[in-house]
């Protein structure tokens, strides 16, 4: 068999470049994965209307370019998979993150409404959804954040954005963060998969999250949990997940330990 060949947007660095590095090592690949991708967190008055039509350039249309051009010729030969690193904030919107997480809703909605279509020629759409991911793309968020002009906004709106979310966002990325290898390996499972599936979320941890939208569809349980979750129990938060990053620590380390001794 002919080696198989795979085109990857947005991998200079992040989970693009984990992700072409860990399928450099096989052989035999042909894909489509669409990585590309911007953030913007912040008050909404804050973000220029420029700047969110960049993002939604990039993150959706970007998309949307790239499975225009791809899609004919998976149909004439009635086969292909087209493989999209979407994220938790396409099934879950999350404060602050407005703009950010509109942009992988349309990128859900696009993808749920093509895949019937495509599954007619054999073709398969999948979309792998990371929680937080440790990358220079969280970094730079958190610089531009400090050196970000919140005039434009209301006092207590910047406060609670700069000392109550950035400082949670840290601990959440801190506690619950996997690496792009970690997405690396989650993406390449969903390729090999015999059935691929359309959605795959490769944390755990944000399971419960994504399901009380379902548990309750007006949408009033969500909101309350987030909101009491941000603004009452924020302490009660940074602890838990504070557990979670000594609980994590610790089990590396017991992984580390039985792989020195020759455990696999």
């Amino acid at each position: 068999m002919a080696p198989k060949t795979v085109l990857i947007t947005g991998c200079s660095s992040g989970i693009g470049l984990a992700l072409a590095v860990r399928l450099a090592r096989d052989k035999q690949r042909r894909f489509r994965v669409s990585n590309a991708g911007v953030g913007m967190a912040g008050p909404l008055e804050c973000q220029s209307l420029a700047a969110m039509q960049n993002l939604m350039d990039t993150n959706f249309f970007g998309l949307v370019r790239l499975v225009k051009e791809v899609l004919p010729d998976m149909k004439r030969r009635r086969g292909g998979h087209i493989v999209v690193i979407s994220s938790i904030m396409g099934l879950q919107g999350i404060v602050f993150n407005d703009i950010y997480a509109a942009s992988k809703f349309a990128v859900e909605g696009f993808c749920e409404s093509l895949v019937v279509q495509a599954l007619r020629f054999n073709v398969a759409i999948s979309l792998v959804e990371p929680g937080p991911v440790t990358t220079e793309f969280e970094e730079k968020l958190y610089e531009e954040a400090k050196r970000a002009d919140y005039s434009r906004t209301d006092p207590e709106t910047a406060d609670i954005f700069t000392n109550l979310y950035l400082r949670n966002s840290r601990d959440v990325f801190a506690s619950l963060g996997q690496t792009p290898e970690d997405i690396a390996e989650h993406t390449l499972r969903v390729i090999e998969a015999a059935r691929p599936p359309f959605r795959h979320q490769t944390n755990a941890a944000y399971t419960p999250m994504a399901a009380l939208k379902h548990a309750d569809p007006s949408g009033a349980l969500v909101t309350d949990a987030f909101y009491k979750l941000v603004f009452k129990y924020d302490a009660v938060l940074r602890l838990s997940l504070r557990a979670i990053r000594l609980l994590r620590w610790k089990a590396q380390k017991v992984k580390e330990g039985a792989r020195l001794l020759g455990f696999k």
